[in-house]
């Protein structure tokens, strides 16, 4: 998302990062990873129970197929830190679009702690609720 930026602002989205840990940790997360978006945690993962995230197992969170994209972002430049040991590691992500009515009209819930939804398909959520509510 933070190589989108510009587009997700352009959008009029309110992006919302959630994480599990201290709101300590939260800080120090969006810090270290230049995240321009607001973050806050939940420790207790109510907001991740409540849009249906599921915790991983170990292939999930650290298998080959999350392992081998860390890797070749760290070959390419695309340093990543992990968040270690804040919240539940084995908690898998999700993306979310909200509408102003609460009602959720993306839905992508990660299959392994790398996947991520395409910020094209985010987009694409958010710019269809603008055009629903311009009528």
């Amino acid at each position: 998302m933070r190589d989108d930026r510009e587009r997700f602002e352009a959008s009029g989205a309110a992006v919302v990062l959630i994480g599990l840990g201290r709101p300590d940790q939260a800080g120090w997360f969006c810090t270290q990873h230049e995240l321009p978006f607001t973050c806050v945690v939940q420790p207790d993962g109510s907001a991740h129970k409540a849009f249906g995230l599921r915790r991983g197992n170990v292939n999930q969170v650290t298998g080959p197929a999350v392992w081998l994209p860390w890797m070749r972002n760290q070959l390419t430049g695309k340093r990543q830190t992990a968040w270690r040991g804040m919240g539940d590691t084995a908690q898998l992500p999700g993306t979310f679009v909200v509408d102003t009515e609460g009602i959720v009209r993306y839905a992508y819930r990660s299959r392994r702690s790398s996947d991520i939804a395409p910020n094209d398909e985010v987009l694409a959520a958010v710019e269809e609720i603008r055009r629903r509510k311009a009528g």
